[in-house]
């Protein structure tokens, strides 16, 4: 198939573009295709996110700008300079997150899901949590046979609290 912009050269690339839910194909070369990305600004742009609005741009530093800042700043408690922290992904302390926090976020955001470590979630014992879901059970049932006064299935309730109970103390004497 030919190129639909030039007819001149083998359509190498399926283009779609999608504008209020009308779908337009078109079948493209990979020069017809850098073109048309060029000239077509009134679409998504694939060059990353937009610039957050706290930057503007009389602050923005040139590359080269950023380059020199970067390779100059050190950690005013560690010494560590900033583009070793960067290369090498580990602070030489904990004060490095304070004084290189505009350059680490966007990279720990990244990488992270959050920028604050939560820590490891202690391991639940399902167990304990049924023994007490159960004695917790029993125990109103208990209070519902002694209303009905059915002193019976009561005395019967009230052993197997005490063995439900026992059984979770020893448990916990275990664990802890």
């Amino acid at each position: 198939m030919l190129c639909q912009k030039c007819h001149k050269n083998l359509a190498t690339v399926r283009y779609a573009e999608v504008v209020d839910g009308k779908v337009t194909d078109l079948h493209l070369c990979p020069d017809c295709l850098l073109k048309h990305q060029e000239d077509g600004g009134a679409g998504f742009e694939l060059s990353g996110p937009a610039p957050s609005p706290r930057h503007s741009a009389a602050t923005e530093a040139t590359p080269q700008q950023q380059d020199s800042v970067v390779a100059q700043r050190t950690c005013s408690a560690c010494g560590a300079l900033l583009k070793h922290v960067i290369k090498s992904g580990e602070a030489g302390c904990v004060q490095c997150y304070a004084n290189f926090a505009e350059q680490l976020e966007p990279i720990l955001r990244g990488a992270h899901t959050a920028l604050r470590h939560r820590g490891k979630a202690p391991e639940r014992n399902d167990a304990r949590e049924r023994l007490r879901a159960e004695l917790q059970t029993k125990r109103a049932l208990l209070r519902s046979a002694l209303k009905m006064e059915n002193y019976e299935e009561a005395a019967i309730l009230r052993d197997e609290i005490k063995k439900l109970d026992t059984g979770l103390t020893s448990a916990g004497q275990k664990q802890g």
